[in-house]
């Protein structure tokens, strides 16, 4: 992580209404400039964390990739509610003895709703938000939000102009959800398309399944999808391999610019 990144940590709010509830932070974080990608705009950040994990892990997971991506970018980053046990990839690198989280139960329908109703309403009340950074279990969520409001209203705006899918878990069906079910979307999935740039970098070699990475990728408008996919596992690129750190910035570099393009 560059050592002389700025941050600042707001006061505590009241994150959506699992039980137990939790008072968590948000983290806004500004780094150094590149010299090689560095963007026109400034863009604000929603980033979800993982199943297992919490906003901390993903600071870390994802301080190669920001820093790269230039100082004029605002990143937030919002813990999960639901207490779960610590993701075994996680291993020794974060203490046992840290608090990590879920946004919501992935096998429980009532569980996920709840977590996109909030999520929603966190937009609405501490946006506006430019994108949403996910890796895994937080790119299923907002995945899952932006395929399923598709279906649900005629015109509907996406809340974010780009979308950065990490290691990204699969959206599930909207139409299952409000039937009590948990069924993950497949390829042949026509309802809807989640229609912003979106970059999507993923391992061939994931244990927990690229399947649900490529079929995400598939789901996306062609045209404005960019993908790079590795070979280091469930994980996010970072300083360990610079091969495989420049490839996912330049999926991610293309993103943003189709983002900021559209935007002008």
């Amino acid at each position: 992580m560059p050592t002389n990144e700025t941050m600042i940590v707001r006061t505590p709010l009241q994150l959506w209404d699992h039980k137990p509830c939790r008072t968590a932070c948000i983290y806004t974080t500004q780094h150094p400039s590149s010299k090689s990608l560095k963007s026109q705009a400034k863009m604000r950040f929603l980033c979800l964390h993982g199943l297992g994990t919490n906003s901390k892990v993903l600071e870390t997971q994802t301080a190669a990739i920001r820093a790269e991506l230039g100082e004029e970018h605002e990143y937030e980053f919002v813990d999960g509610t639901v207490p779960w046990p610590k993701a075994k990839e996680l291993g020794d690198l974060f203490s046992d003895e840290d608090e990590y989280f879920a946004y919501y139960d992935p096998f429980d329908a009532e569980s996920m709703l709840k977590a996109l109703f909030q999520l929603e309403e966190y937009i609405e009340e501490e946006g506006p938000f430019d994108a949403v950074m996910g890796f895994s279990h937080g790119a299923a969520l907002s995945s899952t939000l932006l395929l399923g409001r598709g279906t649900e209203r005629e015109g509907w705006q996406s809340p974010f102009k780009l979308a950065v899918f990490l290691a990204g878990g699969g959206p599930l069906s909207w139409e299952a959800l409000h039937k009590n079910q948990t069924i993950w979307l497949d390829r042949d999935y026509k309802l809807s398309q989640i229609r912003i740039p979106t970059a999507h970098v993923w391992a061939l070699n994931d244990e927990l399944g690229p399947s649900m990475s490529g079929v995400l990728e598939q789901l996306c408008t062609p045209h404005l999808r960019h993908g790079y996919v590795h070979n280091e596992g469930h994980t996010v690129p970072g300083t360990r391999s610079p091969e495989t750190l420049r490839g996912a910035l330049k999926a991610i570099q293309r993103a943003l610019r189709d983002a900021q393009a559209i935007a002008v």
